[in-house]
C-alpha cells in the first residue's frame, strides 16, 4: 500500500462531514487493463451488490457512476468507534441476514444458532466481533464489493482471475462546494464518454436514479447541495442541475415536445477542449464535463484551511521543506478548492 494510503485510510474523521463525526471520500476503481468488459446485466449485477454492501457495511452513498470498465462512487464513512458503539450485539449480528444466501454466511449464521441454542453468550460476543471489523470501514467495504462483483462477473461470463487493476484510488472530500464538484463530475461521467445527451438518460449513475424516484439518490443530491438539509428535494434538484449543466453551456433551440425552446449561446464541448489546449481557463462547471485527476490522485480536497488541516496532522508523513498543505490547482477556475497533492501534468484530460 503507499504511503500517502496508509494515513489516508485512518486518519481522523472529525472534518469534511454531513453528519457529526463523519467523513466523505470519493473512491475509483478500474478494470484490470482497464479494458471495457460491463455490459448491461453486469451493471445491474453491480448495483445490486453494491446496495447490499452499503446497507451491510454502514456507509452511505451521496453519488455513484458505473461504467464499462470503471466505478465511481462518493461514500459517506462514519466514525467507526462512535457508530459501532451504538449498536447492539443482536444489531451487529443481524445485518448478516442481507448476506444469507451466501455459503459463509449460512455456516456463521448457524453458528449463531448453536450458541444462541446453548446459551453460549461468549461465542454471541466473539462473533460480533468478527462482524462488526466488516462494519463502517471504507478498505473492508471495498475488498468485499470488489470481491462479490468479481465472482458474480466470472460466474455470468464463465472466466476466472483478476477483474480489477490493483487497489481502489481514494480522495477525502471536505466541504459543501468540493462533495457539489465531485457529485456533479460522477453524474457526468457517462456524458464525457459520449454514451448519452443527459445524465438522467444514464440508468447506472445517481442523478439518473434521483429523477426516477430513488429516495437514496435524492437524499444524496440533498446533502450535496446543502449539508444542513433545509431545503426541499425539488429546490435541491433544480439547484444540482444547473449546476451540473453549468452556466454557459450551449442550448439549440427547436422544435420540443411543449413548444419551441429558443436558442441559447454558450459554449460547446469542441469549444471548451479549444480553450483548455490553448492554455486557458475554464469555469468550473466547464472542468466537469472532462476527466479531472484531482478528483482521483489529489488524496485531499477542500478549503485551504482543511487541507492545511489535515497537513499538519500527518505532518510526519511530508518532507522538512515542505510548510504547509494546501496547494492551488491548475486548468480551472477552482475557487476556493486546494488539493493536498500537486499534479504537475495532465490535471484536465479533455473526455
Amino acid at each position: 500500500m503507499r504511503k500517502t494510503r496508509k494515513f489516508l485510510l485512518g486518519l481522523d474523521r472529525s472534518e469534511g462531514r454531513l453528519a457529526t463525526g463523519s467523513q466523505v471520500v470519493h473512491v475509483v476503481s478500474r478494470t484490470a487493463g482497464q479494458e471495457i468488459l460491463f455490459e448491461d446485466q453486469d451493471k445491474e449485477t453491480f448495483h445490486k451488490i453494491l446496495f447490499k454492501q452499503l446497507k451491510f457495511s454502514g456507509l452511505r452513498v451521496i453519488a455513484w457512476c458505473f461504467m464499462g470498465n470503471h466505478f465511481h462512487l462518493l461514500l459517506e464513512i462514519p466514525d467507526r468507534e462512535t457508530a459501532l458503539a451504538c449498536l447492539s450485539e443482536e444489531d451487529i449480528i443481524g445485518r448478516l441476514s442481507g448476506f444469507s444466501e451466501e455459503l459463509s454466511t449460512k455456516l456463521l449464521l448457524g453458528e449463531v444458532a448453536d450458541c444462541r441454542r446453548l446459551g453460549n453468550a461468549a461465542g454471541l460476543t466473539r462473533i460480533a466481533e468478527k462482524v462488526g471489523k466488516r462494519l463502517f470501514d471504507l478498505s473492508m467495504f471495498m475488498k468485499e464489493l470488489k470481491l462479490k462483483m468479481t465472482l458474480a462477473f466470472n460466474f455470468s461470463h464463465g472466466r476466472k482471475g483478476t477483474l480489477w487493476e490493483g487497489r481502489f484510488k481514494s480522495l477525502v472530500v471536505a466541504g459543501e462546494e468540493a462533495v457539489r464538484a465531485v457529485a456533479a463530475y460522477i453524474d457526468l461521467n457517462p456524458i464525457r464518454a459520449g454514451l448519452v445527451e443527459k445524465p438522467e438518460e444514464y440508468r447506472w449513475c445517481s442523478y439518473a436514479a434521483a429523477v426516477g424516484g430513488m429516495r437514496l439518490a435524492r437524499s444524496g443530491i440533498v446533502s450535496a447541495i446543502s449539508y444542513e438539509k433545509k431545503i426541499t428535494w425539488k429546490q435541491a434538484l433544480d439547484r444540482y442541475r444547473k449546476f451540473m449543466y453549468g452556466i454557459g453551456q450551449e442550448v439549440k433551440g427547436g422544435a420540443t415536445p411543449d413548444g419551441y425552446e429558443k436558442s441559447k449561446g454558450g459554449f460547446s464541448q469542441r469549444e471548451i477542449e479549444a480553450v483548455w489546449a490553448e492554455g486557458g481557463k475554464l469555469t468550473l462547471a466547464q472542468v466537469l464535463r472532462c476527466r479531472v485527476r484531482y478528483f482521483t490522485d489529489g488524496v485531499v480536497l477542500g478549503s485551504q484551511a482543511f487541507v492545511d488541516e489535515f497537513f499538519m496532522r500527518q505532518r510526519d508523513f511530508f518532507g522538512e521543506r515542505r510548510t504547509s498543505g494546501g496547494r492551488r490547482m491548475k486548468g480551472a477556475q477552482w475557487g476556493s478548492l486546494r488539493v493536498l497533492r500537486d499534479l504537475k501534468e495532465d490535471v484536465v484530460v479533455p473526455a
